[in-house]
């Protein structure tokens, strides 16, 4: 069974909009627009401003799914060490993690399992993009 990205919208505004995919995308990464107006998962810097969260995993040229709004808690790639409560920002890697001083948070760390430190895999994250 897959792992269900969206967790609870709580009622936040979330919604769930089509782009075309720029790239290969895999669910619970956050992605950016390119200047071709198709969404890619983020690989820059963590001052990257995300435009939303990938729902589902899809090759290049398809139409993906993409989470957008605030207050929602999503299962997303989480990779280093991160504890709750912590502010998470989008790594170079497309992963979510610990930032930078120069980061933009895009959420903060609730996994109820606790602490997570290591490679990436599914954490709850309370997003705010």
């Amino acid at each position: 069974m897959a792992t269900e990205i969206l967790v609870n919208d709580g009622g936040a505004p979330a919604r769930i909009l089509p782009f075309t995919a720029g790239s290969a995308i895999t669910a619970g990464y956050s992605l950016q627009m390119g200047g071709d107006g198709e969404v890619d998962t983020i690989a820059a810097a963590d001052n990257v401003h995300p435009v939303g969260v990938a729902l589902t995993t899809v090759s290049s040229g398809q139409v993906a799914s993409v989470i957008t709004g605030k207050g929602v808690v999503l299962n997303m790639m989480v990779s280093g060490t991160v504890g709750l409560g912590d502010h998470v920002a989008t790594l170079a890697d497309g992963n979510l993690g610990p930032g930078s001083s120069s980061a933009v948070s895009v959420g903060i760390y609730i996994d109820p399992s606790g602490a997570h430190s290591g490679a990436a895999s599914m954490q709850q994250v309370l997003w705010f993009g």
